[in-house]
């Protein structure tokens, strides 16, 4: 049942390993906004050698689906590797603020 809802929600030549990945990966950034929202409003930072190797990681991934034809994974690391470019960028703010 569930394989011909995905069947007719994404054709014959979906994979269903791109949907486990998405589904992994959009957890994830999700899990991630309450840090974001803390780090947006100054009242944290990440380590910033942690969250810029971790985004950088993400688009290598984002990248590697893309040229398998794994859209749905591309586009759930893409929302998971900008989740934590935004937590990059506003630890540095954050940093260079405290100084």
């Amino acid at each position: 049942m569930i394989g011909d809802i995905l069947t007719s929600l994404f054709g014959e030549s979906y994979a269903w390993q791109d949907i486990v990945i998405a589904v992994v990966s959009i957890l994830f950034g999700f899990i991630l906004l309450p840090q974001l929202k803390d780090v947006w409003h100054g009242k944290s930072k990440l380590n910033l050698f942690t969250a810029s190797l971790t985004t950088i990681g993400l688009y290598v991934l984002a990248i590697t689906f893309f040229t398998m034809h794994f859209w749905i994974s591309f586009f759930a690391e893409l929302f998971s590797g900008t989740i934590w470019l935004l937590l990059f960028v506003f630890s540095l703010k954050n940093f260079r603020k405290r100084k």
